[in-house]
């Protein structure tokens, strides 16, 4: 099985690689872990100044930091694949799902209150109907 897990690098997202990992193990399949930078943390890393590097020294960082987490979780170098996008999460997301094979996609997702889901949308449900392929959502607890 070929996992496209989609984390961002809040807390939680150790849970849904450690999930996503766990299932490639017994499935024998791979993953490819995806960071999209968006929103208040694309916002807080283009007011650093400087030639407009910056974020690509972010996104580097980003695929290296969750390369070490698949590592921390048993996942052989040979059997993952990491990057980072900057973007909306879920155009980014649904634009990755269509260049990189994989049998499921493998997110988190976090408990709203009613006020939440109203003034923030949810990125799960624009996943859920542009997925074409299986979603699996990991529960990250926590109300945003």
């Amino acid at each position: 099985m070929r996992l496209l897990i989609a984390v961002d690098q809040g807390a939680g997202s150790d849970k849904v690689i450690e999930y996503g990992v766990n299932l490639a193990k017994k499935t024998g399949g791979s993953i490819h872990v995806l960071h999209v930078i968006g929103g208040e943390e694309k916002k807080d890393r283009e007011q650093i100044p400087g030639e407009g590097k910056y974020i690509d020294v972010m996104m580097e960082e980003a695929a290296r930091d969750l390369a070490q987490k698949a590592i921390d979780f048993g996942l052989e170098r040979s059997s993952f694949s990491v990057s980072a996008r900057v973007g909306d999460p879920a155009t980014e997301i649904e634009a990755a799902s269509k260049e990189i094979e994989h049998d499921a996609l493998v997110i988190g997702m976090r408990t709203r209150s009613r006020v939440g889901k109203f003034l923030l949308g949810s990125h799960f449900q624009e996943l859920l109907q542009m997925s074409e392929v299986p979603v699996i959502s990991v529960p990250i607890d926590g109300f945003e």
